[in-house]
Formats: structure tokens, C-alpha cells, sequence
């Protein structure tokens, strides 16, 4: 797989989708092309199909993905690419992902991926009447993010690589942001739309509620009460991909974590740095790209990168400005 040494993250406030959400979508655009007809575009599902799909499922939605269809003066197949229903699987991500309880709830998430697949944005927007502050995916879809009612979420791969009909999870996510403003409100999303691969969904709101909804294709959506996700599903799913990631040594490490009472917020939010938590395998499409670190109560968020770079936002205060990332 290629690796990019250096990558560079932008943080971008645009209210409605215009000209910088465009330009980012025709540097991304050959991409997605390549990713959406690499199983054959006959795979794919037809243009009427992917809009009743979201006029079904997500009926909030359509106004705005008919507005990114004609900003883009995309054609049919391109439409059907931006509505991410029933698209071709993804390259498998990691994550290690966990909500601090203690008198000051945060969820803190490390995203693993290759550094040539990640958008590297991180996005304030206004698309409806909900201010969000979301890492994007899928072009305007969500990795984890914030909304100004303090509803914070976060997804991992869940460890299986079977696909089914079902949007693309961060589209889901989008929609949770854009219009839930609790958990409660957003476990009932995730429980009737249907996503098309395994992901796990970490979520947390500002009165310290706490869910992990597990999606699997063929299966009723799983909601419990856990506040970490890792890379699989349940409390022991042996998979091929659970090995490779270590994900039950990061989950052991994250219960051992969040229940020693000689931890804190600090010591938490800090393990995230280091192994098992941080992963170095760029080069397979398996390093830690960011740390995210989401506090509902402040409606503030923190970025971390490899290097010791930082990047603090909130919804009273976001500048616009890019980093640059040495990998190593």
C-alpha cells in the first residue's frame, strides 16, 4: 500500500455546502470514482433506487444531498456515488474508541487508516439548523464529531467483512448530527437505518448518557451500555481482522484503564499516545492518522496528532487553519 510520509489536516468552517466544500470535492472526486466502480458500476445500486433508499430512511437528508448533486453538476452516476447507498466495501479501519465517566464525561477516539484513504477535514457546518463540528468521510459524511447540543459521536470498523444493503455508516452519523440532540434519540437512528457493513458506534451527550451500538449486516443492531468499541464485536469475536489489530489487547487495555482508580482524566486521554492504543503500521493502512477528544459539556473539542501537535475548537471559538503531519 502507498504511504505518505507527511499529511495535512484543514480545519474549515462553511456554513452551507458552497465553494470549499466543492473544491474538496473535485480534489476527492477520482478517488471515490475508483472506489465506487471497483466492483463494476453495474454492482452499484440505479439512481431512483439510492434516492427512495434515502427518502425512505433519512427523508431529512434529500434536500441536501439534491443540492450536492446539482452544486456538483453530477451525473447519474456520480449522484448514486453521493448518496453512498449500497456502496462498494471499504478499506478496513481501526479505532480504538471510549467515554471518560468520571465527573467530566469526554469520548476520546484514536482513528487507525491509511493516510492516502483519510480526508484529513475537520468541518463546521450549519447544514440545517444545527451547528456541527465533525472529521469528515465520504465527502460529507462523518468519523466522529460533535453537535452544539453536545450529542458526540464516533465509529470503528466492527471486524467483519461481510456487506449487505445499507448506507455508508458515516452518512448514517451525518444524520445523527444533524438531528439528534441525545442519545436516546440517537440509538433509535442507528437501531431502524440500515448501514451496509460491521461498525461500532460510540456515543455520548452533555447529561453523561452513554451508548455502544454494534451494526452487523444480517443482524438486529446490538445497543449496549458499554462505553469503549474496538475492532470487534461482542466480548470475543475471533476474526482474522481482531487478530491483526490487536483489538482485544487495546480493549483489555481501555477496560484496565477506565476502572483503575488511580487513573484521570489526564492519564486517560494520554494512554491514547502511546502502545497498544497508538499504532505505527502506516505502510498497511494501520496507524493512528489522530486522537479526537470530545467534551459535551464544554461543547469543545481537542485534535492530536503524532509529534505532540494540537488542535483545540469549540462551537464559540473556530479558526480555520491547516497542520502538517510527519508520520514516522
Amino acid at each position: 500500500m502507498k504511504f505518505h510520509s507527511q499529511k495535512r489536516f484543514q480545519a474549515v468552517e462553511e456554513k452551507y455546502p458552497g465553494e470549499k466544500w466543492l473544491a474538496h470535492y473535485h480534489a476527492a472526486l477520482p478517488r471515490y470514482r475508483g472506489w465506487f466502480s471497483s466492483e463494476g458500476e453495474l454492482k452499484r445500486s440505479c439512481l431512483m433506487t439510492c434516492q427512495s433508499a434515502l427518502q425512505t430512511h433519512m427523508p431529512e437528508l434529500v434536500p441536501l444531498w439534491e443540492h450536492l448533486v446539482a452544486l456538483t453538476h453530477a451525473d447519474a452516476n456520480d449522484a448514486r456515488l453521493l448518496s453512498f447507498y449500497c456502496p462498494a466495501p471499504y478499506l478496513l479501519s481501526g479505532s480504538t474508541q471510549a467515554v471518560w465517566t468520571r465527573y467530566t464525561p469526554i469520548l476520546v477516539r484514536n482513528f487507525d487508516y491509511s493516510p492516502e484513504y483519510c480526508e484529513g477535514r475537520i468541518m463546521k457546518t450549519r447544514w440545517h439548523d444545527t451547528e456541527v463540528i465533525a472529521s469528515t468521510d465520504c465527502l460529507w459524511g462523518v468519523l466522529d464529531g460533535m453537535n452544539e447540543h453536545g450529542l458526540s459521536v464516533s465509529l470503528s470498523f466492527g471486524g467483519k467483512e461481510s456487506v449487505t444493503e445499507g448506507f455508508s455508516v458515516p452518512i448514517i452519523l451525518r444524520y445523527v448530527l444533524e438531528f439528534c440532540s441525545t442519545v436516546d434519540e440517537a440509538v433509535k437512528v442507528l437501531s431502524r437505518v440500515p448501514a451496509h457493513m460491521a461498525y461500532n458506534v460510540t456515543l455520548l451527550d452533555a447529561g453523561g448518557q452513554v451508548r455502544t451500538v454494534e451494526l452487523s449486516p444480517f443482524s438486529s443492531p446490538k445497543v449496549t451500555y458499554k462505553p469503549f468499541a474496538v475492532n470487534h464485536q461482542g466480548d470475543f469475536e475471533l476474526t482474522d481482522y481482531a487478530m491483526f489489530s490487536h483489538s482485544y489487547e487495546r480493549q483489555q487495555f481501555i477496560i484496565g484503564t477506565l476502572y483503575d482508580p488511580l487513573s484521570s482524566i489526564e492519564s486517560f486521554t494520554n494512554a491514547f499516545a502511546y502502545s497498544p492504543l497508538f499504532a505505527s503500521n502506516y505502510a498497511q493502512g494501520f496507524g493512528t492518522l489522530y486522537t479526537a477528544i470530545y467534551n459535551p459539556q464544554l461543547r469543545a473539542m481537542e485534535y492530536r496528532w503524532p509529534n505532540r501537535l494540537r488542535m483545540y475548537q469549540s462551537f464559540a471559538v473556530f479558526e480555520e487553519y491547516d497542520v502538517l503531519v510527519d508520520l514516522c
